[in-house]
């Protein structure tokens, strides 16, 4: 339930990965106790696929007025989408998203320009704001749109196993803000003084575990728990 709009100061609040996971998103907007009339709501993308209700999803992200940042399932996704509203078949590295597709079928003429509109980063004066991450070793202008997508080791290895793109990010940067990294769970890296410069915030809803968020001026996180089962997280996650 979002709270009725009131005078109070502006907050800044962040959630994670969502994958059509709209129980849980509405869920957490009311621990979080959002009003939409002082506080801005910021999303790390991949709102929409894998979960049972991607259009519950995009009511929501209207309600709420949301930002949020291009995710590595959203990049394709209005391509997808105008394929699937045509009749052609979509290929078979979609079909698991075919559900996806016809859930948003009704809703794509105002979603597809929505998603086509997303940025792959929002730079704020007090956080960066990204889907996978950024070159560590180049920083935000030097990283690639594939980077800003998919990154999450460093040094890059083939699968998902090794050191962190944040392992190697100099605490003296800006906070930086990120999802994708579900198997890499919560993230909460801390300068020597205790203010934080990552977060990550997927802790993988649709594989069972939280949906994750975080209010930057109270530097904290809240969390609700999955409805769905355990599961494993696929390695193109």
């Amino acid at each position: 339930m979002i709270i009725p709009e009131s005078s109070i100061s502006q907050r800044t609040l962040f959630i994670g990965d969502i994958h059509g996971c709209a129980r849980e998103f509405e869920q957490l907007l009311s621990e979080l106790q959002f009003r939409k009339s002082s506080d801005l709501l910021y999303l790390t993308g991949d709102a929409f696929t894998r979960g049972p209700d991607p259009a519950g999803v995009w009511t929501l992200i209207r309600d709420t007025d949301a930002k949020m940042v291009l995710g590595n399932h959203d990049y394709r996704l209005p391509d997808r989408l105008r394929q699937h509203m045509s009749g052609t078949p979509v290929s078979k590295h979609w079909a698991d998203h075919l559900k996806t597709l016809e859930a948003l079928a009704p809703v794509a003429d105002a979603l597809i320009p929505w998603l086509e509109s997303l940025t792959l980063w929002i730079d704020e004066p007090d956080f960066l704001l990204v889907h996978a991450g950024i070159n560590p070793e180049k920083g935000l202008e030097g990283t690639t749109t594939d980077e800003f997508l998919v990154i999450r080791t460093w040094p890059p290895v083939e699968g998902i196993v090794g050191p962190r793109w944040h392992d190697a990010y100099d605490p003296t940067g800006k906070l930086v803000i990120f999802g994708h990294d579900a198997p890499g769970g919560l993230v909460i890296k801390r300068r020597d003084d205790g203010s934080p410069y990552v977060i990550g915030l997927d802790s993988g809803c649709i594989y069972g575990g939280q949906l994750s968020g975080y209010v930057l001026e109270e530097d904290r996180v809240v969390q609700v728990e999955s409805s769905h089962p355990r599961s494993e997280r696929p390695n193109n996650h």
